[in-house]
């Protein structure tokens, strides 16, 4: 927003301000000086918030002496009746015109509907403020931080159905917008500000990360979409592709409900005007098949290190921990596995086996080594990494591994954290907007709420 105050003005109150700061406090320091001045704004915000409040509808809602009424009656003007709002600059009491329906015994007061303080006391804009605070900290971290840098203090429960509601309004959005696909085809609008994705490459990342909800532990699945950009290894020189800025969503729902809802939000990101689509994931068969379902033009790229982490699984089995043979088996196959790719990988699993027990002396040996092969043979498409390296594509999934971290980890799983399923998907959905910075859309939502 511009400034608000004329250069006049501004110096006549910076004039009445310094009197009042040399009146009170004549040898202050900076530090007092600034606990003086937060004591001002603290003093003076919720004054101005009031006096501006009055001139933005100086009706407050009053339509005449009735008003149509959702029932189809008329509901008739009652009185003007008092209410705390609360706003970022702090609580003011308004009064609102108020209706009365005497056929549904129905109230209403318009002008709580219109300022979207409908179901709530506070303001959108603090609602979204709040929100942003509990998608990133957890409630109790939350409070203590409003009541630091506000001198006002809020329950924990208070904060918990804030976001729940915000979150609700976010999540109420994509159903609409799930059925409006599913009924006529039709697909929601592009993501504001994203248009520099349409010609690029964009890769999806899938994976799940666990939480306690609802009693039980579940897997939360993930999804992150994002730009390639081309960057240079210093080391090497080779140029290859990083991540672009992040985009989130995380749920915990089956795998066929996610896939509709990740392809809806990809489109919204530009997944169909991109000029290459790239799915990475690990071997999760229910990613595969949600890739193949909504993405099935996509090059489909198993994540190298989920593949030599499988190997060095492999070696610790047929050799033991420990073992130099061990070390020095995985050791080569992964570098193979990179510079030449699946093939010979498969060629050294079933040479492997065929050795049979002159080397897969554990018990479980044979059997690691028979999964490792159907394991890699099913999978041996999305391994061609040699290509990959040459095409400058990224063959790591660690984008969405981080967004696991960020969106399930680091908000759902906290010491003793235990969460009721509508609150986890609250603050999942909170949270991907949070972290994103899409604050306008937090606002939309909390006006909604």
């Amino acid at each position: 927003m511009t400034n608000v105050l004329s250069s006049s003005a501004v110096q006549d109150l910076l004039a009445l301000v310094r009197r009042q700061f040399r009146e009170q406090c004549p040898a202050a320091d900076l530090d007092a000086a600034d606990q003086w001045t937060e004591a001002l704004v603290r003093q003076l915000a919720p004054l101005l918030l009031a006096a501006v409040a009055e001139e933005c509808d100086p009706q407050r809602g009053y339509h005449g002496r009735t008003r149509a009424c959702g029932c189809g009656a008329q509901a008739r003007f009652v009185n003007y009746r008092s209410r705390w709002i609360q706003g970022l600059c702090g609580e003011i009491q308004v009064k609102r015109a108020y209706y009365h329906c005497s056929t549904c015994q129905h109230g209403h007061v318009p002008w709580d509907t219109a300022q979207g303080v409908n179901r709530t006391s506070f303001t959108p804009r603090l609602q979204a403020r709040l929100t942003e605070l509990t998608a990133r900290l957890t409630y109790h971290d939350a409070r203590r931080v409003f009541a630091q840098f506000t001198g006002r203090s809020l329950g924990v429960s208070t904060l918990e159905a804030v976001t729940q509601a915000v979150g609700e309004a976010a999540r109420q959005e994509e159903e609409a917008q799930l059925a409006a696909y599913g009924e006529h085809g039709t697909f929601p609008p592009a993501l504001p500000g994203l248009a520099t994705h349409r010609g690029k490459r964009l890769y999806v990342g899938i994976d799940a990360a666990r939480a306690h909800i609802a009693g039980e532990w579940h897997d939360v699945k993930t999804a992150v979409v994002y730009a390639g950009t081309e960057k240079t290894d210093p080391q090497t020189g080779e140029r290859r592709e990083g991540a672009g800025p992040l985009h989130y969503l995380a749920k915990q729902e089956g795998a066929e409900g996610f896939g509709q809802r990740l392809y809806l939000w990809a489109t919204r990101l530009g997944v169909e005007r991109a000029a290459e689509v790239v799915v990475l994931g690990d071997g999760a068969e229910w990613i595969w098949n949600l890739a193949e379902r909504h993405f099935s033009d996509a090059v489909q790229i198993l994540d190298f290190y989920h593949a030599a982490e499988y190997l060095w699984r492999v070696a610790r089995t047929v050799f033991g921990d420990g073992d130099t043979r061990g070390r020095t088996w995985a050791t080569k196959r992964c570098q193979r596995l990179a510079h030449r790719g699946p093939r010979g990988l498969l060629r050294a699993l079933r040479a492997l086996q065929r050795v049979g027990e002159r080397v897969l002396t554990r018990p479980e040996a044979a059997a690691a080594v028979a999964k490792a092969i159907q394991h890699f043979e099913m999978h041996q498409e999305r391994m061609n990494y040699p290509q990959y390296r040459e095409r400058g594509l990224m063959i790591g999934s660690g984008p969405v591994e981080a967004a696991c971290k960020v969106m399930v980890g680091g908000r759902l799983k906290g010491p003793g954290m235990r969460w009721s399923a509508p609150g986890a998907d609250a603050v999942l959905a909170v949270r991907a907007l949070a972290v994103e910075g899409r604050h306008d859309e937090l606002i939309r939502f909390a006006r909604a709420a």
